[in-house]
Order: structure tokens, then C-alpha cells, then sequence
């Protein structure tokens, strides 16, 4: 996997029907997103020794950490709130740090909510760097984006932030690690969210790639692996879900290039010897408009 660190930032999208994200048309007017965040905050104070930190480990109060609040800031800087409760009832067998993604799923469901943020910041000494001897600490996180309650927990989007500070002051140095990944983290997700369009249909400048009748997440594995094989994609990014539809968009974001490369795609994925399954175009005037909706065949329904 590609690390990047300082803002760093991975796309890799699992194509699993999921219910729709809200569009946000504006950071300024903030709203409610069907999300929840399962952060472990995990801290090596020496480098062996760990404390561990998660909101969930009360039966019905919620424990906020550091990390958590930060990641917060994030999101609402960029108008994104997620779901804060102020009260929870949580069965023992989900009040534990390090969720699975298939835990925090079922948790998700439990909460109420449709997709959940599950993943660890972590937090070690660095040092002493020369030629000032200065020590540091260095902050990394990894977080999953999967669909509540769904059993197989496919990652929807996945996020990895590396950030350190140095100075002086074992504490300090924790504070300022502490905010500036979590923001770094929380600003990060919460544009991946604001970048749905939401609605099945919502008018739309990119041209998106819909998948409908899909039967199993790992064929839609397969293609999101045949098209981050190709020279001409480096990002698949998820536009909007419903039920028995997902739409995606190839190389978001570059001008000029994208009905061109969302096209090479489709003719791709329509050619591509699948071993369960065929790809198959709708013709224009019965699909979706601004996408190139395709059908999956399987059994006996395969040419």
C-alpha cells in the first residue's frame, strides 16, 4: 500500500450497495451525516508501554478522547457532523478497542446509523533528532469506511494520515500531535463525504460508471481491482449509493480527461473475461443519464 505522509491520502473503494450519502453543498451550513466515527486513540508514552482510549467503552456514557474531539474539528471545518450522542447503550460485546470492520459495522447498525468510520491514531516518541536533539512525537492513523450492519464489511474508502511535531514538553507535544492529525484526519473524510452528490440521478458534470444487479461484494472486488490496473486510472472514488445501484467516477477531479477515461473504462470492463461473471452496457436511452450504467450477468445468463 502507498503511504503518503502529511495529508496523505488513499482512495480504495470497495463497490458495495449502500444507502446514499447527503450531498453538502456548503462547509458553512454543516449538516447531520449518517456516520459514525470508532476511533481507538492508542498512545506509546515510552515506546512499549500503550494506553488505550475509545468513546464506546461505557455501557451509556460516552468517553470522548483527545483524538476523538480533534477529528471532530476536522469534520465540521468542513461542514460534516457526525454522529455524537449523548447517552449509548452498548452490549459488552462491542465495548472493545481495535473494532473489526465487521464489529463496527454491527455496531453502526445499532447506533442507528448507515455508514461508520472504524480505525486506530496512534501515537509514539520520536527522537532525539539532530543536530538540536529535539524530541518529537509522531502521529499515524488508518481508518475504514464501511457500511453498517453489513456482515461482509467491504471497505467503502479507506484514510491514512502520518503527521509529527517536535519541541519541548512530553505533553505538549502529545496536544499538538493529537490535533494536527485528527483535523488533518478529520477535514480529509469529511471532503470525501462532502464529494457525493448524493441522490440517485442528482444532475452531475462528471460522467460516473453505475453497476446494478450485483449479486456478491466480491464481484464488484474484481472490477474495482481490473480498473485500478489500468495505466490511465490512479483513483476510483464512490459518487452516490442505493439500493441495486453504485455509481463511481474514475480519475476525479482532472479536467478534460474524464468522459474520455470513463469511457476507455466501460469498454474495459464490457471486454474483460471475468470468471463468474459478465459486464454488460445498457444502451443510452435505457440507462441513467450522465453515466454508462452497466449490468452484471451471471449463470445462465452469461453469453
Amino acid at each position: 500500500m502507498t503511504t503518503i505522509t502529511n495529508w496523505s491520502r488513499r482512495f480504495c473503494v470497495g463497490l458495495v450497495a449502500a444507502v446514499a450519502l447527503l450531498a453538502l453543498s456548503s462547509p458553512a451550513f454543516a449538516q447531520d451525516a449518517d456516520v459514525a466515527v470508532l476511533v481507538t486513540e492508542v498512545v506509546h508514552p515510552d515506546g512499549d508501554d500503550e494506553q488505550i482510549r475509545f468513546w464506546w467503552s461505557d455501557a451509556d456514557q460516552p468517553q470522548w478522547t483527545d483524538s476523538d474531539n480533534a477529528v471532530f474539528r476536522g469534520l465540521d471545518r468542513v461542514g460534516v457532523r457526525p454522529l455524537q450522542p449523548e447517552r449509548v447503550d452498548i452490549s459488552r460485546i462491542y465495548r472493545r478497542p481495535g473494532l473489526s470492520a465487521e464489529n463496527a459495522a454491527q455496531l453502526g447498525r445499532l447506533l442507528g446509523v448507515d455508514q461508520v468510520l472504524v480505525g486506530t491514531l496512534e501515537y509514539r516518541p520520536v527522537g532525539p533528532v539532530a543536530p538540536l536533539g529535539l524530541m518529537g512525537v509522531e502521529a499515524h492513523a488508518e481508518v475504514t469506511l464501511v457500511p453498517a450492519g453489513n456482515s461482509e464489511a467491504v471497505a467503502l474508502d479507506k484514510f491514512e494520515v502520518t503527521r509529527q511535531v517536535f519541541g519541548d514538553g512530553a505533553d505538549e507535544l502529545l496536544d499538538e500531535a493529537r490535533a494536527d492529525a485528527g483535523e488533518a484526519l478529520g477535514e480529509m473524510m469529511g471532503q470525501s463525504f462532502r464529494r457525493a452528490t448524493g441522490q440517485v440521478g442528482l444532475d452531475t458534470e462528471e460522467t460516473l460508471l453505475a453497476f446494478r444487479d450485483v449479486e456478491h461484494s466480491a464481484y464488484l472486488n474484481k472490477i474495482r481491482e481490473r480498473l485500478e490496473e489500468l495505466e490511465e486510472v490512479d483513483r476510483v472514488v464512490k459518487r452516490w449509493a442505493a439500493e441495486g445501484v453504485i455509481a463511481v467516477e474514475v480519475q476525479p477531479g482532472e479536467d478534460g480527461v474524464d468522459d474520455e477515461v470513463a469511457d476507455y473504462a466501460r469498454r474495459v470492463l464490457e471486454n474483460h473475461d471475468f470468471e463468474q461473471f459478465d459486464v454488460v452496457g445498457v444502451p443510452a436511452a435505457e440507462g441513467l443519464d450522465g453515466v454508462h450504467e452497466l449490468w452484471l450477468e451471471t449463470g445462465e445468463g452469461r453469453m
